[in-house]
């Protein structure tokens, strides 16, 4: 396929990260193959440092191109200078193959995209669910190429049968317009894809919608795809399978505030992975009970998964319990249990992201949050939305591991190998990111700490790696 020159609106990008490694696959004779990978805007930097990723290991050439959504993406494609594009959703991706754009059956889901509520730092509406949205006084934006899929599922849950979608809404063409009106506090709420927010410096607030509330339009597959005129469609296809099947990858989408699943595995870890852990949640929550002594106030769960841990502090205390968890369909499972465990009164589940908790300052008595960390990509980022959170005089108790309590034989059962304190939350010995299920191991609580810049805090190795957060 000739090339030609890229028509000029199309923000042609060379991923600063890619950038030396691309210059020195060009600088060497027979370097491999010349990749062309066309992605939306606000898709770049996790999809440039991926491609740099992919140069690094293969030692082919890739340029990435970064084009506005959606007439960018249509005339890239209609063009059909790419040798792999990544369409903006999956209605794009049925497009770009019914007009033989790329080829289907080269396609691989690379992570997902959610329906979601954006909201600013903080959460100052105090908004966690899509109710809160669906009022008459909350401004929310969304973008028009997104109205169709709305109007699906909102007018069903609006509290107010006389308020229609173009009073609540305001409806805009473009996503950083959208965005600069969130931050600057002209609008209460943004409703459209997470990945928005992800593509946003700006740490805004990300409450996922689960499928019982908006349908199909919870979740989309974002794929990639080789096209029919790609000059090397082997190396293409090499990156293809790169992006969606490499832990390198998908550890970079994550770091960049991307779903990398769709939500399937949460009944299989309520059934079989959290159960099992009953008996080590009971004994963690009376470890934090004996130590401090906080049994009423609110309490936060940061990581909460299906929410026995957290079902678990409420039956045990009288405290309030807000779990929090990225997935919403754990956080649908655990209001399920909370129902039928007759704990809906003082037990209730947030679907957000711990790096920006949609919480306001000092409101929680107690935190705690087992096991979570390593899988969160930014360590101090999310202490210190913890410390924020937390009332003066309270204390959260963040880390993993079984707790004191549970004796050494029964860890034993769940962990036959035996879990070192030092190595909890992090790679054991002779552990590689391929044989360790944490993308982001914590290797130093006192390094981590001292990032926060938090000054009261206790280290504990005992019954797993701790830390204890007083303020």
């Amino acid at each position: 396929m000739q090339r030609q020159l890229l028509h000029p609106t199309y923000a042609t990008c060379l991923a600063v990260l890619a950038a030396a490694a691309l210059v020195a696959a060009a600088a060497q004779p027979g370097a491999g193959a010349s990749l062309d990978l066309g992605a939306p805007d606000h898709f770049q930097a996790a999809v440039c440092e991926a491609a740099a990723a992919f140069v690094s290991e293969s030692g082919h050439q890739v340029r990435v191109h970064c084009v506005s959504v959606p007439p960018g993406a249509l005339r890239i494609a209609e063009e059909g200078q790419m040798d792999v594009i990544v369409p903006p959703c999956n209605n794009s991706s049925k497009l770009f193959s019914d007009r033989g754009w790329v080829r289907p059956e080269t396609g691989k889901r690379i992570f997902c995209r959610r329906m979601a509520i954006i909201l600013p730092p903080g959460d100052p509406r105090g908004i966690t669910a899509l109710a809160d949205i669906l009022r008459p006084d909350v401004k929310v934006a969304s973008l028009t190429v997104l109205r169709e899929r709305i109007e699906e599922f909102a007018p069903s849950l609006c509290r107010d049968p006389d308020v229609s979608l173009d009073v609540m809404a305001v409806w805009l063409r473009d996503a950083d317009q959208m965005m600069d009106l969130l931050a600057n506090g002209e609008i209460d709420a943004v409703l459209a894809w997470d990945t928005f927010a992800a593509a946003d410096p700006r740490n805004f607030a990300v409450i996922r919608l689960p499928r019982s509330e908006v349908g199909d339009q919870a979740c989309a597959p974002i794929t990639a795809f080789v096209t029919p005129g790609a000059d090397e469609p082997e190396a293409a296809q090499q990156l293809v399978d790169f992006l969606s099947d490499s832990l390198t990858a998908q550890d970079i989408f994550l770091k960049h505030g991307l779903m990398t699943d769709d939500g399937s595995d949460a009944a299989w870890y309520d059934e079989f992975a959290a159960r099992r852990f009953q008996k080590v949640y009971e004994n963690v929550c009376q470890q934090v009970i004996d130590d401090y002594g906080i049994v009423e106030g609110l309490a936060l769960d940061i990581g909460c998964g299906p929410g026995q841990m957290t079902a678990t502090l409420a039956r045990m205390t009288r405290l309030d319990v807000t779990g929090l968890d990225i997935e919403p369909e754990c956080t649908e499972i655990a209001r399920r249990h909370a129902a039928e465990a007759g704990l809906a009164d003082r037990l209730h589940f947030v679907c957000a992201d711990a790096h920006s908790l949609p919480f306001p300052d000092n409101c929680a008595n107690l935190i705690i949050s087992r096991g979570t960390l390593p899988f969160l990509r930014d360590h101090a980022l999310a202490v210190q939305e913890a410390y924020r959170v937390l009332k003066p005089g309270g204390v959260a108790f963040l880390g993993g591991g079984m707790g004191r309590y549970t004796p050494t034989e029964d860890a034993l059962k769940l962990y036959p190998q035996g879990v070192a304190p030092g190595t909890a939350l992090g790679w054991g010995p002779g552990q590689t990111r391929e044989n360790s299920i944490f993308p982001f191991p914590v290797q130093s609580f006192e390094t981590l700490m001292t990032r926060t810049g938090i000054p009261n805090y206790n280290v504990i190795d005992e019954g797993g790696r701790w830390v204890e957060i007083r303020k």
